[in-house]
Formats: structure tokens, C-alpha cells, sequence
């Protein structure tokens, strides 16, 4: 009996090995699960919470089916969204076929320069994966935008006075003072009690005054202004500038405007002769000019130049000239539309006997601190050379002595 048992116990075992290895596989012609991991690979980075501006993107590095590199996701987000806890809002591959890790939705923080990794895994093959290395930035920040006037015009068909449109012949930023300044030339005769103005403004809002009232909303409709110069000889200030300034909640900078005229030093004669002048003596002369500008011209503005025009250029110069008044009564300035006197003084003394002719150039300035035209310069105060050259021809005979 027991040699029975024994016989049927081994035959036993050697049927269930033989039904179990019959189902082994073959090393040799084992065909492994083919996976394509390309199919996986993200074409896009798209946020839940925001729209990025730029994305970087870098495929995986696959050999043989297998990642050797990582890939790379670079994602600028606006300067204006000021927070980075963020999600992914889909991916483009077959979710029946791949997932995800973090999964789409799943908030992440990448700020501090934090890199997350996105790990793509096959379904089909968990053994095969690919990931991203994901970091998130901020665009830089647009530059703050300076409050500013950058435009300032009389336009032809808001003024139909004037011959074309005139343009702001310079807009200056003074740092070291608390204002700066628009200067524009109209044609000389221009009516300035009637004037349209069209301004260009950025970063603020505009806002005006003129003399002693307060500021106001600059209007959108056009708004006429009288810009005649009411001149204060005690404040040495135009009460009737206009005043312009562009606010914002940080900073207001303001704008004085000054309009005059092209040629405010209108002579009566552009060329002039003297009577002789005798060898060894000293003569002067006197010319008409009237002021046409719209702000008063000092008493004393000297030539700026004396460019000799005489055959004999060996000559020296004999001249000395200056700008002043025509009466003590104007008080050392000359007001809109009063005349003053072109002073010539002729020294003779040792001067060569002969013909002179000379061209005597002025070159009246705007004084921005005294409101004037002149020709005074100092550090601190803002002189700006505006208008037109005057040029004063003069011919002398120097006639020796009897």
C-alpha cells in the first residue's frame, strides 16, 4: 500500500508542474508592451488662474523608449499678477493612456524660484514615464510711466488767425526748480487775448490755472485763453500766465507757459549811417526799436556780436551798443508796444581814419525767473535763448582830425 501512495503522490506533482510550465513564456520570444512616450509629451502649459505671457517649452530627451534628460517648462506670467500658487489647467495627451502627477488642478507654489516636477506615466506600462521640470517668473514691469506733457500747439483749425499750425518751440525740465516750462512763438500781430491750445498728456490727469486762482480740471471741449502778459514790476511775474500741471496721486508736475511773439525787438531802421566822427573822439547815436513781444525787455541788453563787413577787415572794432530805454520815465523796462532807443557808440579814439560797416547782432533771451526779455545770465536762474537774432547794420566815417 505505501509503495501505491508513493507512486501516486509523484505522479500527482509531476501533472501540476507540467499543466503550470506549459504556461511560462519564453525569454527569448517575450514581446514586451510597445509604449510610445512622444504621445505623452506636452505641447502646452496652460494656467487655471491666469494667462501666461510667454512659455519656454523643451521636449524630454527619449532613447530606446526611455527618458535619459528631462523636459523643461518656462512660464512668464504678467508683473501685474502677484501671486504664484498655481495649477494646470489640462493637458494634451490621451488620459486613457497616461496620467499626470501633480494632477490638473492641483495647486502648486513656484514662487521663491521653486521648480515643480511633472511626471507623465503610461497606463498601459507603469514602468515608463517622462517629467518636466516647471518654474514660473514675472515679466519685468513696465516702466512707470512719468507724468508729462509731451505736446503743446496752436492748431489752424482751432485758430484761424494764424498762418499754420505752430508747434511748442521747446518744452524744458528744470530738475532743480518746482515747475518747468512751455515756450511757443506765434507770428508777430497775432491777437493773443484769443487762443486755443492742444496739449498731449501722459501718466496724470491736467489740470490748469491762470494768475491767483486755483487749479482746475483742464477741459476736453477747447478752452480759450487770453494769454496777454499782465506784468507785476513789484514781483517781477506775469499775473496772467497760464499755469499747467499733471497729477497723479504720488506727484504733480507743473508747466508755466510762455507765448510771445517771434520778433519782439522791432527796429524802426535794419540800416543806419552816422554822422563823421572825428579821429581821437566819442560819439553816440541813437535809434528807434519798439518792443512787439508780450512781455517787457529790460533797459541795458548789449550786442552779442560785431561782425565787420569793411573792406579793410584789419580794422578794430570802434562800436559799443545796447538795447535800452528812449525816456527815464519807462523806468529801466519797456513795456509791450513802447518804443526804446538803439544806443551806437562810436570811439574814435585811435581809431584809423576811413570807412566802417559793421553788422551789430542782439540776441534778447527769455528770463523765466523775472518773466522778462533779457540778457542776464546767473546759475540759478533759467535764461532761454528763444526768439530771433536783431541785426543792426551801421556804417561809420572816421575823418581824421583838422
Amino acid at each position: 500500500m505505501k509503495s501505491v501512495f508513493t507512486i501516486g503522490f509523484f505522479l500527482t506533482i509531476g501533472l501540476f508542474l507540467g499543466c503550470d510550465s506549459g504556461n511560462d513564456q519564453d525569454p527569448e520570444t517575450y514581446d514586451p508592451i510597445e509604449v510610445d512616450m512622444t504621445a505623452a509629451n506636452l505641447t502646452d502649459f496652460q494656467l487655471s488662474e491666469v494667462a501666461y505671457v510667454e512659455i519656454q517649452l523643451r521636449q524630454p530627451e527619449i532613447v530606446n523608449g526611455a527618458q535619459r534628460t528631462p523636459g523643461e517648462i518656462i512660464i512668464t506670467i504678467p508683473a501685474t499678477f502677484d501671486t504664484f500658487e498655481l495649477s494646470l489647467a489640462s493637458v494634451n495627451f490621451d488620459t486613457a493612456k497616461f496620467e499626470i502627477s501633480p494632477v490638473v488642478g492641483s495647486v502648486q507654489s513656484f514662487g521663491a524660484g521653486n521648480v515643480i516636477t511633472y511626471t507623465i506615466t503610461s497606463l498601459e506600462d507603469p514602468d515608463r514615464n517622462i517629467s518636466y521640470r516647471v518654474s514660473v517668473i514675472q515679466e519685468d514691469p513696465l516702466p512707470k510711466e512719468e507724468p508729462k506733457i509731451t505736446g503743446f500747439r496752436f492748431e489752424k483749425d482751432k485758430n484761424a488767425d494764424l498762418p499754420s499750425d505752430i508747434e511748442a518751440q521747446r518744452i524744458v525740465e528744470y530738475p532743480a526748480m518746482n515747475f518747468n516750462a512751455i515756450f511757443i512763438l506765434v507770428p508777430n500781430g497775432t491777437d493773443l487775448t484769443d487762443l486755443v491750445p492742444s496739449i498731449e498728456v501722459e501718466g496724470g490727469e491736467l489740470q490748469y490755472r491762470q494768475g491767483d486762482n486755483d487749479f482746475s480740471r483742464y477741459p476736453e471741449t477747447d478752452l480759450s485763453i487770453d494769454f496777454i502778459c499782465d506784468y507785476d514790476f513789484l514781483s517781477f511775474r506775469d499775473r496772467n500766465e497760464l499755469e499747467l500741471s499733471v497729477n497723479t496721486s504720488e506727484a504733480h508736475i507743473r508747466y508755466r507757459v510762455i507765448v510771445d511773439v517771434e520778433d519782439p525787438i522791432e527796429l524802426e531802421e535794419n540800416e543806419v549811417s552816422t554822422a563823421d566822427v572825428i579821429q581821437g573822439e566819442t560819439r553816440t547815436f541813437r535809434f528807434k526799436w519798439v518792443n512787439r513781444g508780450n512781455h517787457p525787455v529790460r533797459h541795458g541788453i548789449s550786442a552779442s556780436d560785431y561782425g565787420n563787413n569793411a573792406t579793410d577787415d584789419t580794422k578794430e572794432n570802434i562800436f559799443d551798443a545796447f538795447l535800452g530805454m528812449s525816456s527815464a520815465i519807462q523806468a529801466g523796462f519797456i513795456r509791450p508796444g513802447e518804443e526804446g532807443s538803439v544806443s551806437v557808440t562810436v570811439n574814435a579814439d585811435g581809431a584809423v581814419p576811413g570807412d566802417y560797416d559793421v553788422n551789430i547782432l542782439f540776441t534778447p533771451k527769455y528770463d523765466l525767473n523775472r518773466a522778462m526779455i533779457d540778457d542776464l545770465v546767473d546759475d540759478l536762474n533759467p535764461i532761454e535763448d528763444i526768439f530771433n537774432t536783431v541785426a543792426l547794420n551801421v556804417r561809420t566815417t572816421v575823418v581824421s582830425r583838422p
